[in-house]
This record gives C-alpha cells, structure tokens and sequence, in this order.
C-alpha cells in the first residue's frame, strides 16, 4: 500500500502542472481525414493527461484558417503541409511539428461506363477539381505533366467544389471525371457499381496534413508545444495499434455513416493516409514542393529543415 501511494504521489508530482487546464486555440482548415488523430486524442483523453483543454474553431479552407493563425486568433491549425512552407517563405516562420497525414487524399473518378482508364484516355475532357490553385488542381496539372501531356492544352480543368456538387457534376455529364477525397471516394464507392477510379494520387507519400504553429509561437509556448505534440503523437500510435479508436472518431465526425462505411473509411485512412510516427517523410516533401511550385516556383527554394520539424514530439522517435 504504501509503494503504490508512494507511486501515485510520484506520478502527481511529475505531472506538468503547467499545463493544468491550459486552453489550446486550434483551428481546421476543413472537417477532414486529417482531424481524425485530434478526435482520437479528445475521445482517448490523451490531450486531459498533459493539462490541454482544446477550443476548436472549424474554418472552410486552409487560406481563412491561416489568416487566422498569422494573426493570433488560433494558436495551432490542422492544415496542409504547403501552408506552412508559404509562411516560411513570407517569413513568418511557419512549421509542421506534428505530421498527420503523409499520403494524398484525392482520388480521379469517373462513372464506372466511362471508357477512362488513365489519363492518357482522358485527353480531351473535362475534369473537375475542387478549386483553382487549390490541392486538387496543382496535383492534377502534376500528374498531367508527368504523363507527358499539357494542362492547359490537353484538358479542360473546371472549379467545381467538393462531395456532392462534383457528384452532381459527375452524374449529370458536366465533366467527364471529377477528383474526390476521403471520405467521399468510400462513399462513391459503397454506392455499387456506379464509379471507378481513374487515377488514384492516394499512392503519392504527400506532406498533405499536419499540426501547424508559427515560430513566434513556438518560442513563446515551447512547453504548450510539446504537449500538444505529445498528445497528437500518441493518438497516432494508438490508431495503429487498434482500429477500433479510428472507427470511433470516424463515426464522431461523419455520423450518418452506416457501420460498414465507417470501417472502410477508417481502415483506408489508417493504411494509407495517416502518419505512423508524426514525422514527415523527405519524399513526401519533395512531392509536395514539386506539386505547390506549379503555381509559385519560389516555393522550391525552401528546405525540408526549414519548415518539417520533429524537435516538439517525443523521443527518442523510432
């Protein structure tokens, strides 16, 4: 008895009282794949266990998200790896220090009667992406380039949005093939036999989501940092090593999905997308400067180890 109040009283000693009852402002960029270690973290108590209590702010896209982040309203923001590498490049200090996803997310669809195949077989038609300039239309107009064909002559790229407008736009012959992400590739699929996958950048290792903080913060907060990190970090682990935490924050953030759909949603994301040890693979890097510099050739003269940064997670990290 007393070992084990000794041991309690030990561990009440060495927790970070720093930290008790901190509030952590986090934004997201949008509801996605990428928030799903947060939920886990939130649902396992993993963020209690270092004293975080998490205010979330959900934006539409990453550009309002990191408006807010440069301006101070949110401390930490769910977002893409490219946002991060543009705030390096304006000098405003922008790192990844938590990898959560580190694959791509989007899928080229089309109706399962379409004779595409590839892109090559697409050549000439029209595809919709979610937005001009946005992920989805600088990855494409990478893979175009890398099969040897020009985007601008070759095909016609038309801004039509997500989930169900590039559905509708699909369905209704709008455009010939629309891009797609998790989870509205498994939810096209689980309709039967209605569409295929024409291309599938999922494949492609991508610096594609990540927890995001800005330097000035980080040196102010380097403790508040490490517990966020911290937290983030052992929710990864914990989806890899049981399914069944993914498949709750997964019915958390999409609740009309029937089981079967949330079990397809959470296995694709586990084996695909999500990062097993929170840092950002150099390929994925790589992939993703290649993809962002379509639009803006300055991006290329950032370094990995300007912006993906491990310092804040855990170590030793195997």
């Amino acid at each position: 008895m007393k070992k084990t109040l000794l041991t309690i009283a030990l561990g009440l000693s060495l927790a970070p009282a720093a930290f008790a009852q901190t509030v952590l402002q986090l934004g997201a960029a949008q509801t996605s794949a990428g928030s799903l270690p947060i939920v886990v973290a939130q649902q396992q108590g993993l963020f209690e266990e270092v004293g975080l209590v998490i205010e979330r702010t959900d934006f539409r896209g990453g550009g309002p998200a990191i408006q807010a982040l440069a301006g101070g309203s949110i401390e930490v923001c769910i977002c893409a790896g490219d946002h991060a590498l543009r705030l390096e490049e304006q000098g405003l200090g922008g790192k990844v220090i938590v990898a959560l996803g580190d694959h791509h997310l989007y899928a080229l669809m089309a109706l399962s009667g379409s004779d595409a195949a590839d892109l090559e077989s697409l050549k000439g038609s029209k595809i919709g992406v979610t937005s001009a300039g946005g992920l989805a239309d600088n990855t494409l107009r990478w893979a175009i380039k890398q099969a040897g064909l020009d985007p601008e002559a070759d095909f016609e790229i038309i801004a039509i949005g997500r989930g169900g407008a590039m559905r509708a736009a699909v369905e209704n012959g709008a455009i010939d093939a629309g891009t797609f992400t998790t989870p509205d590739i498994q939810a096209n699929q689980a309709l039967g036999d209605v569409y295929k996958i024409v291309y599938d950048f999922r494949s492609l290792p991508y610096a594609a989501q990540g927890l995001v903080a800005l330097d000035s913060w980080l040196t102010a907060n380097p403790d508040k940092a490490r517990a966020v990190a911290g937290a983030t970090y052992k929710a990864l682990i914990m989806i890899q090593e049981d399914q069944s935490v993914l498949e709750s924050a997964v019915k958390e953030m999409f609740p009309t999905f029937d089981d079967a759909l949330v079990k397809q949603v959470a296995s694709d994301v586990r084996a695909d997308f999500l990062s097993d040890d929170g840092i950002v693979d150099p390929q994925a890097f790589t992939n993703m400067v290649e993809t962002v510099s379509i639009p803006d050739s300055a991006t290329r003269a950032v370094p990995y180890e300007a912006v993906m940064i491990s310092d804040y997670l855990p170590a030793p990290v195997n």
